[in-house]
């Protein structure tokens, strides 16, 4: 695959050029204050034969799947409410907060003994994302019952 770096004029290319063209993107992930805390490398795609979700709706094991999804976002957008500043949150909401950003800490130095392999690195994938780090220990929770 190839690997660019930008330069003068071009420093960073996000979007697409055309309607069914090339999107280029390039994530980049905030803490809490929006600070920019890390990058993934520049993508581009193309989005061939896009699925027609009214002819075409997911059944069986993928209608199970996104259903677990939705469930452990739900639950992970009530955990994080309670961090918001306009919200005032009870103890238990605190606490499980509490919790949850001590693991997330902790992952960040030493990835969990039954987080996924990272298929880049070979290694256990450890979360840049607090968000991300709950939904998918929730959706884990949620699949193995």
């Amino acid at each position: 695959m190839a690997s660019v770096k930008f330069q003068d004029p071009f420093r960073d290319f996000r979007g697409a050029t055309s309607k069914s063209g090339v999107i280029h993107r390039h994530k980049q992930f905030r803490n809490d204050r929006g600070r920019v805390i890390s990058e993934a490398a520049p993508e581009a795609y193309v989005v061939m034969n896009p699925r027609d979700w009214k002819k075409h709706p997911a059944t069986g094991k993928e209608l199970e799947s996104q259903n677990l999804f939705k469930s452990a976002a739900a639950q992970t957008a009530q955990i994080l409410k309670a961090a918001k500043p306009d919200s005032a949150p009870t103890p238990e909401e605190l606490e499980t907060l509490r919790y949850w950003q001590e693991r997330f800490d902790a992952q960040l130095t030493k990835p969990e003994p039954d987080a996924p392999i990272d298929k880049n690195t070979g290694n256990r994938k450890s979360y840049i994302r607090l968000d991300a780090y709950i939904r998918a220990s929730i959706y884990k929770q949620l699949k193995h019952k």
